[in-house]
């Protein structure tokens, strides 16, 4: 008998943000679903089917903006329908299933392999590099060009409430990058080079959580200000994201998390917006960093038609 009680394990997990940051979200779901498909004995394709439509409705409702998850999921479905019309048994879906679910999870660890080389060409030498909230992406980016003997100084903002820079700062600083952090109230002033700047920002490097198709990104709340910042000083910003967290559906919203994450002994009476994260529009972007180049944000559809036609189907 088919058993969710792991899938909403891991679920919960990310929904209480225990499990955080798009990438460790699409690792975690993509690895239990797997997990479960060859551990489980299911006695049917009919019972296989409900399981399978089952857990991918309880992963997808875990975050509302997660597009490398749901694409993930996107991938696995796509494979269960192609071996559904050529009438492959129980034992082969299962089978064929799981290894959809590890190619998927490869590719996600060779894309967090050449990331970093192809960003890292685009840092010079002595830049002064701003970065927002924590990405695993981007901090191996700066590492690769520390190591390429670049002398960059990184500033990174504190990101409120749950304060991630403590994780930028610790695997910068491990790795021997100078780190400066600054609070998120002074970032968009810190980075604008043409009013009273004491430190000339040479580029700004974010990640993202989800990239929608007219080029413009999802990303932690405060990435924003930093990029109209930039854009208003004609510095470049670049996003670091895989062509998997395209929003193919549009249905990405913005998510808003409980007031109590900013002051759990708030009066009654007070309402509180709580935005967990913010839009970049596309005219800000000078360019997204994927594992298949760096791409403008006009022309994202159309590497996505090319490099990933089964988003699209």
């Amino acid at each position: 008998m088919m058993n969710l009680t792991n899938i909403k394990i891991v679920a919960d997990d990310i929904k209480s943000i225990k499990i955080q940051w798009a990438t460790n979200i699409a690792k975690a779901g993509m690895d239990i679903l797997a997990k479960e498909i060859k551990k489980q004995n299911f006695v049917s394709l009919k019972e296989f089917d409900t399981f399978l439509k089952q857990a991918i409705v309880i992963l997808r409702q875990a975050r509302a903006t997660e597009p490398m998850l749901f694409n993930g999921l996107k991938y696995c479905l796509v494979s269960y329908k192609n071996l559904l019309s050529k009438g492959v048994d129980l034992k082969t879906m299962t089978v064929k299933l799981f290894q959809t679910c590890k190619t998927y999870l490869g590719d996600i660890e060779r894309e967090e392999v050449l990331r970093p080389l192809i960003g890292a060409k685009l840092i010079k030498k002595n830049m002064h590099i701003m970065t927002h909230c924590h990405s695993g992406s981007v901090v191996k980016m700066l590492i690769t060009a520390h190591k390429q003997n670049k002398k960059i100084h990184v500033y990174n903002t504190e990101t409120r409430p749950l304060y991630q820079w403590r994780k930028t700062s610790q695997d910068l600083i491990k790795a021997g990058v100078p780190d400066t952090m600054i609070t998120d109230d002074a970032a968009p002033f810190f980075v604008d080079n043409l009013y009273e700047s004491d430190t000339y920002i040479d580029m700004v490097i974010i990640g993202s959580d989800a990239i929608k198709t007219d080029g413009s990104i999802y990303n932690k709340v405060g990435s924003f200000s930093i990029a109209l910042a930039a854009w208003h000083s004609k510095i470049p910003v670049y996003i670091v994201g895989s062509l998997t967290k395209i929003d193919r559906e549009g249905t990405v919203k913005i998510e808003q998390r409980s007031g109590k994450e900013l002051r759990p002994d708030a009066p009654k009476e007070l309402e509180i917006i709580n935005y967990a994260f913010d839009m970049v529009p596309a005219k800000f972007i000078t360019g997204i960093i994927t594992e298949y180049g760096i791409i403008k944000p006009k022309d994202i559809k159309k590497v996505v038609k090319k490099q990933c036609p089964w988003m699209i189907k």
